[in-house]
């Protein structure tokens, strides 16, 4: 029994919105304030929700009588019991015994109507009694969710899902950042059991330092007069924007203080008749050392407050949570990775049980008071599941009748003495040089590039024409300019731009695109000055693959036994996710695509966008974008497809049930549509419908060495189907892709709806495995099917990632501006700024 309430948390009259803030004043509260009341302990969940194991005995001083509508009629509600709590977060001793009026926090703690947790709905659900997971069974999971990440959390940084501690590893990262391991934890239900799944996490972190330093590292400097900085200056709205919202400790007395803003030469500051340098050496006996340098504005606009840069440290155990600069990319994912082997003996070590105070593991589940108290006992042992390793599918290259397939090994396979299945030719194009690139340099890189097509069987002639060009304001006439001489010297239409840029080039990156994609309409081909200057054979080959996808050639044929099934009859594999504005983005809407196979072996793919509420992960205008391509496919093929698989990225566990239900009713509703209005006569399509997930954290290690790839994973086709599904879904886990760097990852597969293949999993798995081998501009396979990968709104530049290419630039939508909160969201307002890719690139891969 589990009765839950709703909890407000306020201080100096403004709610407290951190979460790890809330949970400590809980903590407090309960350990401190009101420990009778609060014992047993009780789980809070950094939000609204409290859970305990019995119904508290409030006084209900605080209580209200509600009504509400219930089919527009008035309904009285019992009472709900109220009290409020004033939580001390000091430990100083009040002397006098009065209420102190400093550092208090009120806590409302409100009963709410809801029903008792009941864990045998749960236990039914893992005993297969139950096959639905309802949401009795999510709370429960949820509850068992709280109880074991409540200790950690109270002690370590978290993001509610994972802890940091140095003592899991910490690198220095620069900046005035640092990065520190950690252990993500999360209840997971399957057949006979609860498991918990714990990962290795990273975070980054503010490094721990005063304010100086600090400030001094974000703007790689080393003296301090380099913080002598206007106000006007974009060193000074650099440092503005990296601290804001940090909190800091005072060197003069207790305290911690978060930064509202930065003050040029803060020791000159002036208030009350004074200075703040006179005011510490008067009040504090602080002589300034540096008053010409910033310093840090706190408090409320009405009680502003500003403090010596030297006086600030910063507080420990801060969580960098922006976006990390892209120079320290590297320096994380090197951090991140870890080998198989060394990543379980990280876990295991943060699970183990151990003997005394000192020794305690990180997770530290046996001692656990909140373990504890709900009998709860976590094992350390990770758990032994039998997988099988698939079949892996042949590649083939030329023509399938008569050319020898490839065979994979270890997920990767080449193309020497190779040519592609669909070679294309190009004789209409041009180059221009937006780059400092020689043209000694450029020439080299062209003959490399020419004689590496020509072994795929492409046949490219020479560049027509070539110019040097500026930056992103050219792009436009430099494109028009260039098709302007093409045509003038060979009589042609320009086929296909090829751009070199500097290193560093997102804005002329974005023009590129925009223009060939959107308003010429021929595919353009960006390279970075630092890849062709040491360009060779391998980098041009894999260019050669890209060039020919987009101009609307194959480059290889993935083929294996569940692939030939579908063969026998029109069927199509389609793509789908959605990608969302970016963390503090506002007013910016979110964008879907959908990829969709229009030839027999689903090699070859068509591409489609729609734009939609911010934030909302149902496809809005899925049944449109179905009805579209099976339209476009029919037309194709002059026969409508008999089979769609349907693969959708992007959805989390909470979504599966709602979202996926909701896309299933849109995609059989275009079907209905579409044969409506053809007036088709035909059986309508059988529909497997996929989820795919890779935001998960289950992870795979061989039992022996023997047994993993040369990397240490389990090897490329490695599946799991028995011992970690979940009890309400058919769905399994496969690492489709060879071991790399670290711990590979498999995706989860989660089949919600199957008319075609119904209960032979064997065939559905391998068909996921093979289209992992169709992903055009790669020799290895990928972690998740093509179509998706090609949907992917997280992969840089593929379809969904490429929205920004679309919109007229003046919307910002690339993240320019960002509106301000106050505004409604204009929905038609983006979509009449947005426009699809030119009709010229239809049936080309010109997301390549």
């Amino acid at each position: 029994m589990v009765p839950h309430s709703s909890i407000a948390i306020s201080g100096s009259g403004r709610d407290v919105k951190n979460p790890r803030r809330r949970i400590e004043v809980f903590e407090r509260l309960q350990n401190h304030t009101d420990p009778k009341l609060f014992t047993p302990r009780c789980i809070f969940d950094g939000t609204v929700i409290m859970y305990s194991s019995r119904e508290l005995p409030l006084s209900g001083r605080d209580s209200q009588t509600c009504k509400s509508k219930v089919f527009e009629s008035e309904l009285l509600i019992n009472l709900y019991l109220s009290e409020k709590f004033d939580v001390n977060m000091s430990d100083k001793p009040r002397v006098d015994g009065s209420a102190p009026t400093r550092g208090v926090v009120q806590v409302t703690l409100k009963m709410v109507a809801a029903d008792p947790i009941d864990f045998n709905g749960l236990q039914a659900f893992i005993d297969g009694k139950q096959t639905k997971q309802t949401a009795q069974v999510l709370t429960a999971i949820n509850v068992l969710q709280l109880i074991i990440r409540q200790a950690p959390n109270l002690k370590y940084p978290n993001n509610t899902r994972a802890f940091f501690t140095k003592d899991a590893g910490i690198q220095s990262l620069g900046g005035g950042l640092e990065l520190w391991r950690g252990y993500f934890q999360s209840v997971r239900p399957t057949i006979g059991k609860v498991l918990v799944n714990i990962d290795v996490s990273t975070a980054v972190m503010f490094k721990q330092d005063n304010f100086q330093n600090a400030a001094l590292a974000v703007l790689r400097q080393n003296d301090v007069r380099a913080l002598e900085l206007r106000a006007d200056s974009p060193q000074f709205r650099q440092l503005k924007s990296f601290f804001k919202g940090v909190s800091v400790t005072l060197v003069h007395r207790k305290g911690l203080k978060k930064i509202r803003g930065l003050v040029a030469s803060a020791g000159n500051f002036q208030f009350e008749n004074t200075t703040v340098k006179d005011y510490f050496k008067k009040a504090w006996g602080r002589q300034l050392l540096h008053p010409n340098i910033i310093g840090i504005q706190v408090g409320s606009k009405d009680r502003d407050e500003v403090i010596p840069a030297e006086m600030c440290l910063i507080a420990p155990d801060q969580r960098y949570t922006r976006k990390l600069p892209p120079e320290f990319s590297s320096t994380m994912v090197k951090f991140s990775s870890k080998n198989p082997q060394d990543r379980l003996a990280l876990i295991s070590a943060g699970i183990s049980n151990s003997i005394t105070a000192d020794q305690r593991s990180a997770l530290d589940y046996q001692n656990s008071p909140f373990l504890q108290d709900a009998g709860i006992t976590v094992s350390p042992d990770p758990i032994l599941v039998t997988g099988r390793v698939l079949p892996t599918p042949k590649i083939h290259y030329g023509n399938p009748a008569t050319s020898r397939p490839v065979q994979p090994r270890n997920g990767s396979w080449n193309v020497i003495d190779q040519t592609f299945h669909e070679p294309k030719s190009l004789s209409s194009w041009g180059i221009l040089n937006y780059a400092r690139v020689s043209d000694q340099t450029i020439n080299r890189f062209i003959n490399t590039l020419l004689n590496s097509c020509k072994k795929l069987g492409m046949d490219l002639s020479p560049p027509s024409a070539s110019q040097s060009c500026s930056g992103a304001s050219s792009v436009v006439n430099d494109m028009r300019s260039l098709k302007h001489s093409v045509h003038n010297k060979i009589g042609k239409d320009l086929e296909m731009v090829l751009a070199i840029l500097p290193t560093s080039s997102t804005d002329i990156y974005h023009a590129i695109k925009s223009f060939g994609d959107v308003i010429a309409g021929f595919p353009t081909q960006c390279v970075r000055e630092n890849k062709i200057e040491r360009a060779n054979d391998q980098y041009c080959a894999n260019l050669g693959m890209k060039i020919n996808a987009k101009l609307g050639g194959v480059n290889s044929l993935p083929r294996s036994g569940a692939l030939e099934k579908l063969m026998n009859a029109p069927f199509m594999v389609i793509g789908a996710d959605v990608g969302h504005p970016a963390p503090g983005m506002v007013n910016q809407p979110s964008v879907a695509s959908l990829v969709y196979s229009f030839d027999r072996y689903a090699a070859r793919y068509e591409a489609m966008m729609s734009v939609q509420h911010p934030r909302q992960e149902k496809i809005d205008e899925l049944r449109k974008l179905v009805y579209r391509a099976i339209d476009e496919f029919g037309e194709r093929n002059r026969a409508a497809p008999v089979r769609i698989i349907f693969f959708r990225d992007g959805l989390s566990e909470g979504e599966y049930a709602l979202t996926g239900k909701e896309e299933i009713e849109d995609i059989m509703g275009a079907i209905d549509d579409i044969w409506r209005d053809k007036n088709l006569k035909g059986g309508k399509p059988e529909l497997t419908f996929i989820v795919v997930g890779k935001r998960h954290h289950v992870r795979f290690f061989p039992k022996n060495k023997n047994d993993g790839d040369r990397s240490g994973n389990c090897p490329a086709g490695f599946v799991a189907d028995q011992g970690v599904g979940n009890p309400a879904v058919r769905d399994f886990y496969l690492q489709s892709h060879g071991g790399l760097l670290g711990t590979s990852r498999p995706s989860h597969y989660i089949t919600l709806r199957d008319d075609i293949y119904k209960h032979n999993t064997d065939d559905l798995q391998e068909l996921a495995f093979t289209l992992c081998h169709a992903y055009a501009r790669a020799t290895r396979s990928v972690s998740i099917p093509a179509p998706v990968y090609y949907a992917d709104a997280s992969i840089p530049y593929i379809v969904c990632a490429r929205g920004a290419f679309h919109f007229n630039p003046a919307m910002g939508f690339d993240g320019a501006t960002i509106s301000s909160n106050d505004d409604a969201f204009d929905l038609e307002r983006w979509r009449k700024n947005f426009k699809d890719k030119h009709a010229n690139l239809s049936k080309k891969m010109n997301f390549m």
